[in-house]
């Protein structure tokens, strides 16, 4: 009898954490296709908030701040980000290792706004 609770608890675990892992990838392809989202970014977090404030010329640099992405236009001239509520600048005035940084961003302070 023992032995089958214990063949049960790690079959369960087994199960937990496959299906914890396969909605991970899940939840990180659903943020990665999105061209529409807010990311509230920390420079602590990863270096591409602090280059992204390089690539615009933002002196002093914020270590803290909310950024608002719109690639949804298929016109790369059109796309844009917004720092705050009202700093807009053009997506392409980021270098491609920021661009890429952003869209493929996955953590917890990334929300799909499309």
């Amino acid at each position: 009898m023992n032995k089958y609770l214990s063949d049960t608890f790690l079959f369960l675990i087994l199960i937990t954490l496959f299906c914890s892992c396969s909605s991970s990838k899940k939840t990180d392809n659903y943020l990665k296709k999105s061209k529409y989202f807010i990311i509230y970014a920390d420079s602590d977090d990863d270096y591409i908030f602090s280059r992204l404030q390089d690539d615009l010329n933002i002196y002093p640099k914020m270590e803290r701040y909310r950024l608002t992405v719109d690639i949804r236009n298929p016109d790369p001239a059109m796309n844009y980000i917004i720092i705050g509520e009202t700093e807009r600048f053009p997506w392409t005035k980021l270098s491609e290792e920021v661009r890429k940084g952003l869209v493929n961003w996955t953590g917890s302070n990334k929300e799909r706004l499309d």
